[in-house]
């Protein structure tokens, strides 16, 4: 019990950091105008309504001293008298009020329209079909650039046995569940393929960043664990001052090397070739170095002592002693170089043109559109493309948890 408060806390911190991956999950699963409702849904939902459109044109009476507005005149809604009639909203000093009262139509005295001076637009009225009609309705009028929602009403020539009159004011929209699992097929045809143009389709895309991120880490694997072993288990001249030299190219930002490569790149005919994201990879990088050496710093040094008795070189102490040792800290750095590799941006923008080439991200920033409102399919192939990510974390989670927990521990 006296952990009890420190776990309520946990949890609710937990569904907090979720929520991101829980708002796309239930996108993914939206319509396009399941994404544009007022509030926002917490589920995929559409909104069970029609709009329809009433004039303002020969709607204003005088009734008993005042200005009102006729909204839906109809044989069947009766009032008390059992009379013909309508709903009225009150007018006062020609602004809308919020009061709507029924009134037999003989007691309304029309005004002309011209005297009628009064800023309003037409009344949208929602329609919603189910086992019973439920019918709502709203009148708005402008106020600084917003609108007010005023009364709700139930539309002429309808059945009233089959009529449920849903008075919420303010309004709310009546809406039901509604998963649109279309969205995941549509995003896998790709961006263009979902306007039905032809595309490669999100499989390719998915496809070339799983070579790329292949690639990446058995390059940052093999490159930066035989840096860190020279670092971690040899020893020479100005090992330190190396070391310290090498850190501090993570101070560098990418954007100061940027055009350099790309130059570089261009000159050599590497341009639109998946080799300017291949061949850098194969160089050690400073902070996965740091980390393996980290580790490597904390294994025995006996291990590499026994082995050159026996007559081992240092590669095959780096082979068959220090790297079968290393097996925690490689998978992060492998971890951190396939989620680098499986997300980057800049590196495909920048070097790949052709379409067959695209991977992940800069596939889904084409589903961005000015044109067409494609968000659903976007967040579907978020989706999509978080899920091998989410795997491999899954898979894997134990050995981070080893790894973190013991590098940078020295024996």
């Amino acid at each position: 019990m006296k952990r009890f408060p420190v776990y309520v806390a946990l949890t609710v911190v937990s569904l907090l950091l979720m929520f991101p991956f829980y708002w796309v999950v239930i996108s993914s699963l939206k319509s396009v105008e399941g994404m544009n409702l007022e509030p926002p849904s917490m589920y995929p939902a559409e909104q069970l309504s029609l709009s329809v459109r009433m004039p303002s044109r020969g709607r204003f009476f005088h009734i008993e001293g005042s200005n009102w507005m006729r909204l839906i005149p109809s044989a069947d809604l009766l009032g008390n008298d059992q009379r013909p009639g309508a709903y009225f909203l009150q007018f006062a000093s020609d602004k809308a009020t919020k009061l709507v009262k029924w009134f037999a139509t003989e007691s309304a005295k029309p005004i002309p329209w011209q005297s009628a001076q009064l800023d309003l637009p037409s009344i949208p009225v929602q329609l919603v079909d189910s086992n019973r009609r439920a019918v709502l309705a709203r009148m708005v009028r402008k106020k600084e650039a917003a609108f007010d929602e005023l009364l709700f009403t139930a539309p002429p020539n309808t059945n009233v046995d089959r009529i449920e009159v849903v008075k919420n004011r303010p309004h709310q929209d009546i809406r039901h569940f509604s998963a649109h699992w279309e969205n995941f097929g549509k995003a896998l045809k790709g961006p263009e393929g979902a306007i039905g143009a032809k595309s490669g389709g999100f499989l390719l895309f998915m496809r070339n960043s799983l070579m790329l991120g292949v690639l990446t880490v058995l390059g940052q694997i093999l490159s930066s664990s035989l840096v860190a072993f020279g670092f971690a288990r040899t020893n020479f001249k100005g090992r330190n001052l190396l070391f310290i030299i090498l850190l501090a190219t993570m101070m560098v930002p990418g954007q100061v090397t940027l055009i350099p490569l790309f130059c570089i790149f261009k000159s050599i005919g590497w341009m639109d070739s998946f080799w300017p994201l291949i061949v850098p990879q194969f160089a050690a990088g400073a902070f996965n170095v740091f980390l393996i050496r980290q580790f490597m710093l904390g294994l025995p040094k006996e291990l590499d002592e026994s082995a050159e008795i026996d007559g081992a070189s240092a590669f095959r102490v780096y082979r068959s002693i220090v790297l079968p040792n290393c097996k925690p800290v490689l998978i992060i750095v492998g971890l951190f170089s396939f989620v680098a590799a499986w997300q980057d941006v800049m590196g495909p923008l920048i070097y790949l043109d052709n379409p067959d080439y695209r991977t992940i991200s800069p596939g889904l920033e084409y589903f961005r559109s000015p044109y067409v409102d494609n968000r659903p399919l976007l967040m579907a192939g978020a989706l999509l493309s978080m899920l091998p990510v989410a795997g491999l974390f899954l898979i894997a989670q134990r050995y981070i948890l080893a790894g973190v927990a013991t590098t940078g521990m020295k024996g």
